[in-house]
């Protein structure tokens, strides 16, 4: 399945900037405060671009003086995402995962930092990425985002029957009739497709043989 981030950049962008205001404001807490309303962060949005700049100078400047601030470094690489600089972006996940257990606990920042490494080389996540995705899964082998991306990385190299067994289940888990389990089920009969094409041959060849 084809990774985008194109979907409603702006408001989660302007989510982020409304949060990391309150969190440079208030400190360092463990978690990341509440999102604002939806009609609020929309009409952020507008503003949010002009605004990511002097935010992200902050929050640089906060995780000088703080660099095992791990949630810091989340938002850092998040924000790195959203203006699509995906190196920057790996290397604050990775400074985050060294910083804290509890966040080196949580197989959402793995799948994000799988991600952002496998930007750096084109959308593959062949590699350090999978790795990661593994670390995810061995976290929580039922994480959604996990076995979306691991799917994605057998589909990736050819190996379709392995897509499927991540892909299937993680469809079990969508609400039927939404996009994304439209979406999810359009994938899993296109490597349904793909797999029988790919065990075809080597049964006609069986066949010759005998």
């Amino acid at each position: 399945m084809q990774k985008t981030r194109a979907l409603a950049a702006a408001v989660a962008l302007a989510l982020l900037l409304l949060g990391l205001g309150f969190y440079l404001s208030a400190g360092s807490p463990e978690t990341q405060p509440a999102e604002a309303p939806r009609a609020q962060a929309a009409e952020a949005a507008v503003s949010a671009r002009a605004g990511a700049d002097d935010a992200l100078r902050r929050l640089r400047a906060h995780l000088e003086r703080q660099p095992r601030d791990a949630r810091g470094w989340v938002i850092l690489a998040r924000l790195e995402v959203d203006r699509e600089r995906f190196g920057e972006a790996a290397q604050a996940y990775a400074r985050a995962l060294a910083a804290s257990s509890r966040v080196a606990a949580d197989p959402a920042v793995w799948c994000e930092y799988a991600d952002a490494l496998g930007m750096t080389q084109g959308g593959n996540l062949a590699g350090r990425p999978r790795e990661l995705i593994d670390r995810a899964l061995a976290l929580d082998p039922n994480h959604p985002k996990a076995l979306e991306l691991a799917g994605s990385s057998e589909y990736e190299r050819g190996d379709y029957a392995a897509a499927l067994r991540y892909w299937r289940p993680l469809l079990v888990a969508q609400q039927a009739g939404s996009r994304a389990y439209a979406e999810l089920a359009a994938a899993i009969a296109r490597t349904e497709r793909l797999a029988a094409s790919a065990v075809a041959p080597k049964r006609g060849q069986e066949l010759a043989v005998k």
